[in-house]
């Protein structure tokens, strides 16, 4: 952060005491994970493949897929679309605990197979993961999964099932935990509220009825929220207000603020390879956060190169601009939150929202 990121003052301060820190979350949330050195090239791997039909891409392609997947017996295949037929489907797996699961399907799919996977634990070890871009947008899948198109990369990744090198590319990705109240958490790889909300809402409304997915969707999306910002319309971009704290602290951060954007995130890279994170460093421990609040200061001149990462000396809390790199995030939000594409309302009543996250995970990239 620049030096002159001091805290400033706004009408209505509303402080958010911390809670109790949240536990660390290794001893049970990462039970013994498999790791690609235990895997020989003599033996074939336990592949489990859970593929959703219901997702962008795979709505034309699961049938060539499945049909693909059962060349290969030995692997063992599951279809699931609701988060109740996904948990279903991991408990079915269990019987045989795969080392390698390969997940097809878009964001939505990809944050509910790790919420089973991290609340339920029902595998006795962590498997490492595969993701396939077999979504809309594949946002994690680009940042995280396996190269190449949908069904190529499935051929490659069976066909090293059978004779996996150990040397396989790896990339390690830490999970958000995200947790409203007492309920149960949730868990993904990006957060966001305020126009973010705006711009998925448009985006189901507008862009993606009309088949416009990849990269291209959410960048009309995005190009639609900028211009309402820079006007200034409310149809679209709405200052939602939040009482924030943030571990460790950063500036201006402890009192109520309205707020146009407000993110987190463990990926190094979101769609369009936007890096929306100026006030940290890639890699390394803990979740990426950004904020922009309301109203910010020369939004055409400073958001646009912000959203790859490159700060100006004008971006810093007096205008109006935070990032960092943080451990925990804790909020009082009266509104709505996405996780990973997924729309949650919350409201004060239901208690804090904690954000924090896992130890890293291993995800195959080929």
């Amino acid at each position: 952060m620049s030096s002159e990121a001091s805290a400033t003052s706004r009408p209505g301060p509303l402080p958010v005491p911390l809670p109790d820190p949240l536990p660390d979350p290794l001893p049970d949330s990462l039970p013994h994970p498999w790791t690609a050195a235990e895997l020989s090239p003599h033996r074939p791997v336990r592949l489990a493949l859970l593929l959703n039909p219901a997702s962008g891409r795979n709505r034309k392609a699961a049938d060539r897929l499945l049909r693909l997947a059962r060349r290969y017996p030995e692997t063992m295949v599951v279809t699931a679309t609701t988060p109740a037929e996904i948990r279903q489907a991991l408990r079915a797996l269990a019987e045989k605990p795969p080392q390698v699961l390969a997940v097809n399907g878009g964001d939505g799919t990809v944050a509910a197979v790790l919420t089973v996977l991290f609340n339920e634990r029902p595998f006795p070890r962590f498997p490492l993961l595969a993701l396939l871009p077999g979504g809309t947008t594949n946002m994690t899948a680009a940042d995280a999964g396996m190269r190449g198109p949908l069904q190529r990369a499935l051929e490659r990744l069976l066909a090293w099932s059978r004779h996996p090198d150990p040397s396989v590319g790896l990339v390690k990705r830490s999970v958000l935990r995200i947790q409203a109240g007492t309920e149960a958490p949730r868990f993904g790889l990006f957060f966001g509220t305020g126009a973010i909300i705006n711009g998925i809402e448009y985006c189901h409304r507008k862009v993606l009825r009309r088949g416009l997915g990849g990269g291209i969707g959410p960048g009309l999306c995005l190009l639609r929220i900028l211009v309402a910002l820079l006007r200034g319309d409310g149809r679209y971009v709405t200052p939602v207000p939040v009482a924030v704290n943030t571990t460790p602290a950063l500036p201006a951060l402890d009192e109520r603020e309205e707020y146009f954007i407000l993110l987190a995130s463990t990926l190094e890279r979101l769609f369009l390879g936007l890096r929306p994170y100026w006030g940290a460093s890639p890699g390394g421990q803990g979740l990426y956060y950004s904020a922009v609040g309301a109203p910010p200061h020369r939004p055409l001149r400073l958001i646009p190169p912000l959203l790859w990462g490159r700060a100006g000396r004008h971006a810093i809390p007096e205008n109006g601009y935070w990032s960092g790199k943080l451990d925990q995030l804790t909020l009082r939000l009266d509104g709505t939150f996405t996780i990973d594409g997924e729309l949650y309302p919350i409201s004060p009543d239901r208690g804090l929202l904690q954000v924090a996250h896992t130890p890293p995970l291993a995800f195959l990239r080929f």
